[in-house]
């Protein structure tokens, strides 16, 4: 019997005339409709048995519970016990045992009901013996009501309780009167005081009482604007107080606290202590500007400091002037008296350099000992003057290291700028040519090159490189160079960095010297296209190989390459799974979301993606996180000078976020074997450089030797 086949039992004697019968007809039909329809709202189904004769009545909505079709089936008790899942079937005897035990009395059970399409829906059941006079039993009913959403609340219910309790985050909740009303583990470890202590408080007591006032009145009016519902979520960062008096840094979240009507009744708060982030963070924004061995401002941000000053020029109608210092013969000291004593030269003539210069002048070291200095304001006669003051003073100084009086001299390159639109790295280029200049002349002397003749070299240069650009592609004059990757673990070359050179009538010219002035002419995506045309050409013939190709970031524009390098793996028959292409940090930041996109369409041909140079930019681990690249290629820079632990912090920090990413580590620049028991220990996955191999002509690779390392994990 289903809902459809409701009727009156008995006889309507009272019903005098079809009329009558009609409207009572219909009125049995509208509240039959109702009733179905609002157990349809409700997901609500009623039955019942009849335990004398074995028959059964389900409603409409009862079938559609169970998955079934109204009258799709006679339903019986067992039809019921069937589709029940079989881990309930003791729960459904036991209650109706209970019924049975107490008739009258209504009972109810949870269990899950196993639908036709496979999957489990679970519901309330509840229900009723109803007995006779002399206690024997009648019939059984009761309904049936879907509890998917009461049941997957309960489980978020108890799994937000899970997480709020085994977080590290300090997470509490408080009134409108803004006491604390719970408090979670991580907010006893975080504050120190316990549940006991805290619940009840006024949220305030969390506050340092040395809090100035503008900061305080932002809380309490952030507070507020919760409170109110004008504002649904916070981030911001502060300091707090523990129960001992410290203090902590800490990231917090808020928001508005509501209740089961959707009032609000006060705020959740969840807390982070950032001491330790920090702490790290100052370090490393100090390690990012700064030159590790002499404290001076590195290249990047002394090439910020130029292009602030270019536009401050401009506003202010004034002239600077850079300089650059290289050091003379610097390599024979190192020969001679070890690289430890270059270092300590190097450092003490960067002392001596900043105690020539007025505090607001720029000093930077961009490396080896090679020196610059941005002075503002100035002309062409006092970048003059000032240039042979420091050559004088480098002359003059004579460190006394290890018991040796050492004596150098320098060259020096200047020019100056007045404009806000200065090309920064053709005027670093330009210095460096002075100081080219200046060494050519015999050294120690000082070179400078004027704006009006800055200008004629740069066309000069401009007009050659082109020329020599064009030249190379038209008649093949690009080679590949590759220089090996090997695998720590086991000690064998897996992959190799592809590297361009081009020869330029028998000598051999590296990128450094073209790929500038290919990016400024606009022909680097030719030459990015040159490149990934040989090198799948070249991996087609090493499958026993990975081949990592570079980037440049003027390819993240270039909107047909993903359609250039489908079209390069079917012509050579490529393997895509042996293409890594390699962008750098620094070029990913700077356009993340155009850099997602050419790394999603190009890995969606089977080809992966390395971030180069990581932690050159210091940008944050999100790009980590959001860049989908398999491999992190870690910045030389952190192997390039002596072991200091905060490079170690660093290589450590990358390899370990990396590996919880699913990411595999390069160390690039491993030059020597202290540097390699280096990069093991701090557990990164590859390592590429001279101790292994010097980037060498491709066509060699056939006859290169695959395993470089030996048991001991040393070169063979």
């Amino acid at each position: 019997m289903t809902g459809s086949d409701l009727g009156v039992a008995g006889t309507v004697d009272s019903v005098q005339d079809g009329a009558d019968w009609a409207a009572l007809v219909l009125e049995i039909e509208r509240l039959r409709r109702v009733l179905s329809e609002t157990q349809r709202l409700a997901h609500l189904g009623t039955w019942e048995y009849e335990i004398a004769n074995g028959s059964a009545f389900w409603s409409d909505e009862m079938f559609r519970l169970y998955g079934l079709e109204p009258g799709e089936v006679t339903p019986s008790r067992e039809i019921a016990l069937a589709r029940t899942h079989p881990d309930d079937h003791a729960v459904l005897e036991r209650w109706g045992q209970d019924m049975a035990a107490r008739p009258g009395q209504e009972h109810e059970t949870n269990i899950r009901l196993l639908l036709p399409d496979g999957t489990e829906r679970p519901v309330r059941q509840r229900g009723v013996l109803v007995s006779d006079e002399s206690g024997a039993a009648l019939r059984l009913f009761g309904t049936v009501q879907d509890w998917t959403a009461e049941a997957r609340s309960r489980e978020t219910e108890t799994l937000l309780s899970q997480i709020v309790t085994s977080v590290s985050d300090a997470i509490y909740t408080t009134d409108a009167e803004m006491r604390l009303r719970s408090w979670n583990p991580g907010a006893e470890r975080l504050y120190g005081y316990s549940a006991e202590e805290a619940l009840g408080q006024p949220v305030y007591m969390l506050f340092p009482e040395s809090l100035e006032r503008p900061e305080w009145q932002a809380s309490v009016e952030r507070r507020g604007r919760m409170l109110a519902g004008i504002q649904n979520f916070e981030e911001y960062e502060t300091k707090r107080r523990r129960k001992d008096g410290s203090l902590v840094d800490v990231a917090a979240t808020t928001s508005p606290l509501r209740d089961h009507t959707g009032e609000i009744v006060g705020v959740v708060a969840s807390v982070r202590d950032i001491t330790e982030r920090r702490r790290i963070e100052a370090q490393l924004t100090h390690y990012a500007n700064h030159d590790t061995l002499t404290g001076l401002f590195n290249r990047r941000r002394f090439e910020e400091e130029l292009a602030a000053a270019a536009v401050r020029a401009e506003q202010e109608g004034h002239w600077c002037a850079v300089v650059a210092i290289d050091l003379d013969n610097f390599r024979y000291v190192n020969e001679a008296h070890g690289h430890s004593t270059g270092d300590e030269l190097v450092a003490s003539v960067g002392a001596m350099l900043r105690h020539q210069l007025r505090q607001s002048d720029i000093l930077a070291r961009f490396g080896g000992d090679e020196f610059a200095v941005l002075v503002a304001p100035c002309a062409e006669e006092g970048a003059r003057a000032l240039a042979e003051q420091l050559r004088k003073a480098v002359r003059e100084h004579e460190p006394e290291i290890e018991g040796t009086s050492l004596r150098l001299s320098a060259s020096l390159g200047a020019t100056t700028f007045a404009r806000r639109d200065t090309d920064v790295q053709a005027l670093l280029a330009l210095v460096e040519r002075a100081v080219y200049q200046s060494k050519e002349a015999g050294r120690d002397r000082v070179t400078i090159i004027s704006p009006a003749e800055g200008a004629r070299v740069r066309e000069q240069l401009s007009s050659t490189s082109e020329h020599m650009i064009h030249s190379a592609l038209d008649n093949d004059l690009f080679e590949l160079h590759v220089q090996p990757i090997v695998h720590l673990e086991s000690g064998v070359m897996t992959q190799c960095e592809v590297l361009l050179r081009l020869n330029n009538h028998g000598e051999v010219i590296g990128p450094g010297q073209f790929l500038p002035a290919a990016e400024r002419l606009g022909l680097i995506h030719l030459i990015d296209r040159w490149v990934i045309d040989r090198a799948f050409e070249l991996a087609a013939r090493h499958d026993d190989l990975i081949f990592e190709l570079n980037l440049s970031g003027a390819t993240i524009d270039d909107d047909h390459l993903c359609d250039y390098v489908a079209d390069r793996l079917r012509a050579h028959g490529t393997d895509p799974g042996r293409v890594v292409f390699e962008i750098t940090e620094t070029a990913a930041v700077g356009s993340i979301a155009k850099a997602r996109e050419l790394a999603h369409n190009v890995s969606q041909l089977g080809c992966t993606f390395a971030i180069d140079d990581f932690g050159a930019g210091f940008s944050t681990f999100y790009y980590l996180k959001h860049f989908p690249a398999q491999y992190v290629k870690i910045d030389g820079e952190f192997l390039s000078d002596a072991q200091n632990r905060l490079d170690d912090l660093v290589i450590e920090s990358i390899v370990r976020i990396g590996r919880d990413l699913g990411k595999y580590t390069i160390a690039e620049y491993v030059s020597d074997e202290s540097r390699l028991r280096r990069v093991r220990r701090l557990g990164v996955d590859y390592a590429q450089g001279f101790y292994f191999s010097k980037p060498f002509p491709a066509h060699q690779l056939a006859d290169f030797p695959r395993r470089l390392l030996g048991p001991e994990g040393l070169r063979i």
